[in-house]
């Protein structure tokens, strides 16, 4: 509703009042009160979003802190060394939920699991600090990943989100929703998590995946351009080259294994990954030398060779014989 318009309604009635006929009286009246009522609804909406927001910001802070001989072999990841020092040292109220934390992602560290469990249900339980219990969630959902219990992470992953978003979190059930193949969901959570880190590769491979099951190609393909200017590790490249290797886009598999080479060095993979793809784009003779360098570090790989009998049989000059 727009405020000007019924102010105008207002100022003008109270003007004009005396003026009014009984009828035009009780039609301004009727108008004036539901407006009232629309914005007294609208003031409660208002007050209780204001009280959420207060609500939140207090979960982002807490004003207790615990450090100690356990918590600094915590940070400086001697794990094991934590765990013997957590368990000795008898702290009372939140700086033992805190204590409880650190102990059990030590041993979730350690690979632990059992172990583990059991200081994260202890906080769940006990905590009143929405922060305190958020932890203590993620602690359960990272667990159960180890687990491959995805199904349990997500209910855990998603308690912690509804008590305080982060960014971790919101990647966490981006990847727990993808590997249920519940790709909706998914996309939903890695959109806004690439709005807050547009800096994650990653994050806009598994973006992109979502898409193309939704078929949304279009985005699909915009999210995979992004994410290989991005993406640093071999396996991601890798495996972002053979879905482009498989839609048919060469070129853009070629530019996956360039950045490869460019970051992590020419491999054999990298060098047949290339050369798979030249010949394809019609780059015949570039294709040629990098088969005939990839042989050279492996003449009797099997891959190279059945890639080579397939594209010998348009042209004579992939032939095997011919590049030894």
């Amino acid at each position: 509703m727009d405020d000007s318009q019924w102010l105008e309604v207002l100022n003008e009635t109270e003007k004009k009042w005396s003026l009014l006929s009984k009828s035009e009286q009780e039609e301004k009246l009727s108008y004036l009160e539901e407006t009232a009522g629309m914005l007294l609804d609208q003031w409660i909406e208002l007050d209780e979003k204001i009280q959420q927001l207060e609500t939140k910001k207090d979960n982002h802070f807490l004003d207790t802190y615990y450090t100690s001989k356990g918590t600094t072999f915590f940070e400086i990841d001697m794990f094991a060394q934590a765990v013997h020092a957590l368990k000795n040292e008898k702290p009372t109220g939140t700086e033992d939920e805190i204590r409880r934390l650190y102990l059990g992602f030590a041993y979730l560290y350690e690979d632990q699991y059992e172990r583990a469990k059991e200081p994260f249900i202890y906080v769940v339980q006990v905590a009143t600090h929405p922060l305190i219990k958020h932890f203590a969630n993620i602690g359960l959902g990272c667990l159960n990943i180890r687990l491959n219990q995805i199904e349990e992470a997500t209910v855990y992953f998603d308690k912690a989100y509804r008590l305080t978003s982060t960014d971790d979190v919101v990647y966490n059930l981006g990847i727990c929703y993808y590997s249920l193949n519940m790709y909706s969901l998914a996309r939903t959570f890695f959109e806004t998590y690439v709005t807050n880190v547009p800096e994650d590769g990653e994050a806009f491979f598994f973006l992109g995946y979502c898409y193309w099951e939704e078929q949304l190609h279009d985005d699909a393909w915009s999210a995979w351009t992004t994410a290989i200017h991005l993406l640093n590790t071999t396996e991601a490249l890798n495996a972002l080259a053979y879905i482009c290797e498989w839609h048919g886009h060469h070129q853009a598999a070629i530019h996956c294994y360039e950045r490869v080479k460019e970051k992590h060095g020419t491999s054999l993979d990298v060098l047949h990954g290339l050369a798979w793809n030249m010949a394809l784009v019609g780059n015949k003779d570039e294709s040629l030398q990098l088969f005939k360098q990839a042989l050279s570090q492996d003449s009797k790989n099997k891959n190279l060779k059945k890639s080579l009998s397939w594209l010998s049989q348009s042209d004579p000059m992939f032939k095997f014989e011919a590049l030894e």
